[in-house]
């Protein structure tokens, strides 16, 4: 029962592994793109089949290399052609260990052949499936620093005030983003009525506000220094090409 149960195993991982690895690699390059479960399915399941097959012979062929040179056969193949199961019983490890080897070369190779295209393609930049809220809010964001955003909203108001959170993904037309801090500002159309256009000073009176996505135009976004609340600039990082919803 556990020769069998693992050998089911070992021959899932050979049948997806590869092909899954090979194409979380060339996701690092190019947009996501939509399309049916089952053409998604059958992209991985032939990758991992074409890599599964020249692991395989790789690993034979340094078999057959190890028998007539040496006249070392680990897993004596003839025999375990001709016998079958009786034969696995007694070599059970070693055929494991083959069994490994050819996962973690089949692995290998797609990292290899992932790396060979991105070179002759010269694509030189990564693709992140990342939204422009969660770039610029996590990853650009220095270290002890907060970032100070501006918020200006489709009627023409506007509110400044530190970010609290914000949804990190969804349908765009569904975030929200709460902004906080003593000098929490709102500047446009008088929040109680009347003529005159307001600049004030919330924060005294108000902890958060929330605004939703559907109502913002854009965003500004400063970091500010948690020590010293100067501004400080966005973290560096190599070039992306961001692939954005």
């Amino acid at each position: 029962m556990v020769p069998q149960t693992l050998g089911t195993l070992l021959s899932f991982l050979a049948l997806v592994a590869p092909g899954i690895v090979f194409e979380l690699l060339r996701e690092r390059r190019r947009a996501g793109r939509k399309e049916s479960a089952f053409r998604e399915a059958a992209r991985v399941a032939l990758g991992s089949l074409v890599f599964t097959t020249a692991s395989c012979l790789l690993v034979l062929g340094l078999l057959a290399v190890l028998r007539l040179l040496f006249g070392i056969d680990p897993l004596d193949v003839a025999r375990l052609a001709t016998d079958g199961g009786a034969h696995a019983k007694s070599r059970f490890w070693p055929i494991v260990g083959t069994a490994f080897a050819v996962l973690l070369v089949a692995c290998t190779l797609a990292v290899l052949l992932d790396h060979l295209l991105a070179r002759r393609r010269r694509e030189v930049v990564a693709v992140r499936q990342q939204t422009a809220w969660h770039l610029v809010f996590r990853t650009d964001r220095p270290d002890q620093s907060v970032p100070w955003v501006h918020v200006h909203l489709v009627d023409g108001t506007s509110f400044f005030g530190f970010l609290r959170s914000h949804t990190a993904s969804g349908i765009p037309e569904e975030r929200e983003i709460v902004l906080e801090g003593a000098d929490l500002t709102y500047i446009g159309t008088p929040l109680r009525g009347g003529d005159t256009p307001e600049h004030k000073l919330i924060g005294d009176r108000w902890s958060r506000i929330v605004i939703p996505a559907n109502q913002i135009k854009y965003l500004r976004i400063q970091y500010r220094s948690l020590a010293t609340d100067e501004r400080v600039p966005a973290r560096e990082r190599p070039r992306v090409l961001e692939a954005q919803p």
